[in-house]
């Protein structure tokens, strides 16, 4: 295991802070899909980790943290990818933390999932197909969005590496793609300690 990923579980442990956890391990993430150093399955456990401590960072008093829409797409996106690895334990778990974040929301103005957000998070492998092909519409078209419209799926985990919502319209078998390298493993293991 390289020393950057010793130095990023080392810092993780270091701090209390959930928001400062959530930022290292998002960073890992993201350089990890680009250098194509981690599959989709890797990156979506390890978003978990994120997410829980993002959810701690905002509802701990301690940590006085305000969800914004990123956050619910966040969870949205998690959902989605539940439903793509067929992982129903997480599937009600992560329908209930979206609802649960879109009420305390800190943002409030109109947004193309936010506006009907308890539908997009209904989303499953059989239903809402015209809302998947709405967020495949934004993926496609984001080139040419407004940024005042923001923030789009496409910049929150998977970004634009992976598209959850492509991957359930076309019913993609996932179960092939469901390994972990050691690194990985490692790092979890660690994390949970």
């Amino acid at each position: 295991m390289e020393n950057t990923v010793f130095e990023m579980i080392q810092k993780i442990k270091e701090t209390s802070n959930p928001i400062l956890k959530a930022s290292s391990l998002s960073f890992y993430i993201s350089d990890g899909l680009r250098n194509q150093k981690l599959g989709l399955y890797e990156a979506y456990l390890l978003q978990w980790e994120v997410i829980n401590n993002t959810r701690e960072w905002y509802m701990l008093p301690a940590w006085s943290g305000k969800v914004q829409i990123s956050t619910c797409i966040a969870l949205l996106n998690q959902k989605l990818l539940a439903h793509a690895f067929r992982d129903s334990n997480c599937i009600s778990l992560l329908r209930q933390w979206g609802m649960e974040a879109s009420e305390v929301c800190a943002e409030r103005r109109s947004h193309y999932i936010m506006d009907r957000y308890p539908d997009y998070l209904d989303i499953d492998r059989e239903q809402n197909e015209h809302l998947l092909k709405e967020m495949l519409n934004v993926r496609q078209k984001y080139d040419t969005l407004s940024y005042d419209d923001g923030p789009y799926h496409v910049e929150i985990f998977p970004y634009h590496y992976f598209a959850p919502e492509e991957i359930l319209l076309e019913k993609m078998d996932m179960s092939s793609q469901m390994s972990v390298t050691e690194e990985v493993e490692t790092i979890l293991m660690e994390l949970n300690i």
